[in-house]
């Protein structure tokens, strides 16, 4: 069940991260026309999402609000440790439906329909091409696809329309906006985010940092091929004649695109038209807002590394609250309690440590849990065989759980008897700590109950 409330607890921690991050491209960035930084700016928040919450980072153990959990009060007599594993007979029976199951089922279903929605546009983009020439030029491959498809660019294929009616210097600019697609990797930026969205279908952020960063693309083609014009012809400013060709080839496109590939005619026309002529200079003190944004979403993850143990904790609590406590301890003794002696206490007919230890493994079933809830983990459990010889005070020390604390409980309360201990010839109290381990597998030989030895 653990990894199953991990899988949600990711789900919600990546779609908070990633939210926080796509308000402030919104908020500060989107308008602004760095464009090379919101390309990694977009890139880099679907990445961080799906992979901070996995990250194993919590506050310092000095910034925690209680103090650290501390193995205190452990005798110097530790027995070896005792084994536990689930009986046939002593599990409980499953419940009718396992949610966290269904949450693991659901998310894997839709981890696979958006691989497969992948696969398919990438089969369609192969066969569409598969019968078209290609040109080796330097540094690409040109496909002339003679009105068949639309002038676009994928990967270092370059889809060229030449049924267009362009002048000379329009088909250059066309070229330029596609080869700086080809040249900046703007592929593999769609490619990577495509599987980030498989894996973070879930959060609808993912999905609308695809969209801006498609644009964020178009953008980045705009700069290069004006750039490239206005270095040709210094004396002539190209956007105005560009943004009339932008405009008429959205006009006459040809009503389709090329899947996965980016298409000149395509992507927000008006906006990038409006991005063309803009001339206000770059801010660039909003770029340095990711840094206090990114240390603001580290201390979330830490934060809820920390919180994570204590709400598990009061969740079982909560679960559990049903659970009849074990009974009280005898009243405490007023003799003193060692931890070692002359002659330690032993079980009738001798047998020493090992004697008790199994007794006490012979007498303790594991605990009437749901597979579901089932743990792994050592329960710590102290206890006083005092001057008479009499077991009492059983203390958990370091518990696992109320079932398995209980079980472990009502195992030492079986105990008998002891012969008890002695200090220079003198019965005394001592005290013993016997280490409880709990396996949610099936132990060796079909035992539910064995030693390790220390």
């Amino acid at each position: 069940m653990t990894t199953q409330l991990n899988l949600l607890n990711w789900m919600v921690l990546s779609t908070v991260l990633l939210g926080a991050w796509w308000t402030c491209y919104r908020l500060a960035l989107h308008q602004e026309r760095s464009f090379a930084y919101n390309r990694w700016f977009l890139v880099l928040g679907p990445l961080l999402a799906a992979g901070l919450p996995l990250l194993p980072v919590a506050l310092p153990a000095s910034w925690s609000v209680g103090p650290a959990l501390q193995l205190t009060g452990v005798a110097a007599v530790l027995l070896p440790t005792v084994a536990v594993g689930p009986g046939g007979a002593t599990s409980a029976p499953a419940a009718a439906v396992d949610w966290p199951q269904v949450l693991l089922f659901i998310y894997l279903a839709g981890v696979l329909l958006m691989l497969d929605r992948l696969a398919l546009e990438l089969g369609q983009l192969w066969r569409s091409t598969r019968h078209l020439a290609r040109e080796k030029r330097a540094g690409y491959t040109l496909v002339p696809t003679h009105g068949q498809l639309p002038t676009s660019s994928f990967g270092r294929l370059i889809f060229w329309d030449e049924t267009l009616a362009l002048s000379p210097a329009e088909a250059d600019q066309v070229l330029r906006h596609e080869l700086a697609h080809a040249r900046q990797g703007h592929t593999y930026d769609r490619l990577l985010l495509e599987l980030l969205r498989a894996g973070l279908w879930f959060n609808p952020f993912v999905h609308l940092c695809g969209r801006a960063l498609a644009l964020t693309h178009e953008f980045l083609a705009d700069e290069a091929a004006l750039r490239h014009a206005a270095r040709q012809a210094p004396a002539f400013s190209p956007a105005q004649s560009y943004t009339h060709l932008l405009a008429r080839q959205v006009a006459s496109r040809l009503g389709f695109s090329v899947p996965l590939a980016h298409t000149f005619s395509h992507s927000q026309t008006l906006r990038r038209i409006a991005m063309i002529q803009k001339t206000s200079p770059i801010r660039r003190w909003k770029q340095w807002l990711a840094l206090p944004l990114l240390s603001a979403l580290l201390f979330t993850v830490a934060c809820e590394k920390v919180a994570s143990p204590a709400e598990q904790a009061a969740s079982s609590a909560a679960q559990n609250a049903l659970v009849p406590p074990p009974p009280p301890p005898p009243p405490p003794t007023l003799e003193k309690v060692y931890t070692y002696v002359e002659k330690m206490p032993q079980l009738p007919g001798g047998g020493g440590n090992r004697a008790i230890v199994e007794y006490i493994q012979n007498h303790l079933a594991y605990p009437q849990v749901s597979a579901a809830n089932q743990k792994t983990g050592r329960v710590f459990v102290s206890f006083v065989v005092n001057s008479g010889g009499e077991v009492f005070n059983p203390n958990i020390v370091k518990g696992l759980g109320p079932e398995y604390d209980a079980a472990v409980v009502a195992a030492i309360g079986q105990l008998p008897r002891f012969e008890p201990g002695t200090q220079d010839g003198k019965p005394v109290a001592v005290s013993f700590t016997v280490p409880i381990l709990f396996a949610t597998a099936a132990l060796p030989g079909g035992e539910n109950v064995k030693i390790i030895s220390q």
